[in-house]
């Protein structure tokens, strides 16, 4: 009997004990025992971020290109298509004119496109908003060619000249216009139909035959490379920088679908990842970059390419870093002929991602 009481106060105390010091924690507001109850305890509260969204991979992406300038920076992505290292289902394709891309690219028969500045604003009006820009890929390319013996080292010595252009309504005529408008040059000629085309222009210098003409690389590259009297008398952006500011001369771009860049944003940042890598692979001119040109078929010779490269100014502008830019283009080209782009851009323009 007196172990048995003895077990019974026994456990009595022990339960009175583990009461006290219950009760001593939950009283305890600042207490240690509280607060790490607490710490340990407690829901958290915080969002896990959400997962960034992955590509679709075999989503078709088809970029169509003109031959020249505007595609170089696509040269390296076009070799890693080809040898299916994009991890991306890209179809890239050149053409020899502007005209086999505009169509395509406001139907939807292409998702993105390589053009002229001036045609990507126009498209923009004509298609209500069926294209965007999506960056801008090439700044100023135009230089000034003359004959060996002459002398021409400012604009306004062109006063009541006859400058040669390659074509009608394209960038060329309508930059060249701008700046000797701005330059104050009161009489001259732009003859856009002698010599329709670049090439057309190219053989024309090289003969003799266009005393002035205005040219993009790597066309001039190509025109001194057969005729090594001729000249490069003026940098056209270095004129237009002088009266404009630095990198407002841009003379190419890539253009989107709108409908394929709302329904597939995850695939447009990807692509503009992937291109950004080109441009900056290209630029630096290395022999394989320079492979790379002439595999693609962008410049038909080493030689040239590796020549005209460093003159051709290939960039990668994107996002609101586009608009002021675009815009001061836009408007110098716009007052000096507003046939160049119709009108200015609204911001529905932009692609800013």
């Amino acid at each position: 009997m007196k172990k048995t009481l003895t077990r019974i106060l026994t456990l009595t105390l022990a339960v009175l004990l583990a009461l006290s010091l219950f009760a001593c924690a939950k009283t305890d507001d600042k207490g240690d025992a509280t607060n790490d109850v607490s710490t340990t305890n407690a829901p958290d509260n915080t969002a896990a971020p959400e997962p960034e969204a992955e590509p679709d991979s075999d989503l078709e992406i088809k970029v169509y290109a003109l031959n020249g300038t505007t595609a170089l920076g696509m040269a390296q992505l076009m070799s890693r298509q080809k040898s299916g290292t994009t991890g991306m289902n890209y179809n890239i394709s050149t053409h020899a004119a502007a005209d086999a891309i505009t169509g395509a690219i406001i139907s939807g028969e292409c998702a993105i496109a390589a053009l002229p500045t001036n045609v990507a604003v126009k498209l923009y009006h004509k298609s209500s908003g069926k294209l965007q820009l999506l960056a801008l890929n090439t700044l100023g390319v135009l230089y000034l060619l003359t004959p060996d013996g002459e002398n021409i080292t400012s604009l306004d010595q062109l006063s009541g000249k006859t400058i040669y252009l390659p074509g009608a309504g394209s960038n060329p005529e309508y930059i060249t216009s701008a700046l000797l408008s701005s330059a104050g040059v009161k009489e001259y000629h732009l003859d856009t139909t002698s010599f329709p085309s670049p090439d057309a222009l190219v053989a024309a210098v090289a003969a003799g035959q266009a005393q002035y003409a205005v040219l993009p690389e790597p066309k001039v590259s190509a025109a001194t490379a057969q005729n090594s009297s001729i000249k490069v008398a003026l940098d056209l952006t270095a004129e237009w920088e002088k009266l404009n500011g630095e990198g407002t001369l841009v003379q190419g771009c890539l253009v989107v679908n709108t409908a394929f860049a709302k329904a597939h944003p995850t695939e447009i940042a990807r692509f503009l990842s992937d291109y950004e890598q080109s441009v900056n692979f290209i630029r630096e001119g290395s022999d394989e970059a320079i492979s790379m040109i002439v595999d693609a078929k962008i410049i038909p010779a080493a030689p040239i390419a590796k020549k005209a490269l460093p003159k051709c100014n290939i960039c990668f502008i994107a996002g609101a870093d586009m608009k002021p830019l675009m815009n001061t283009f836009c408007e110098k080209i716009f007052a000096a002929d507003n046939s160049s782009i119709g009108k200015m851009p609204d911001d529905g323009f932009y692609y800013v991602g």
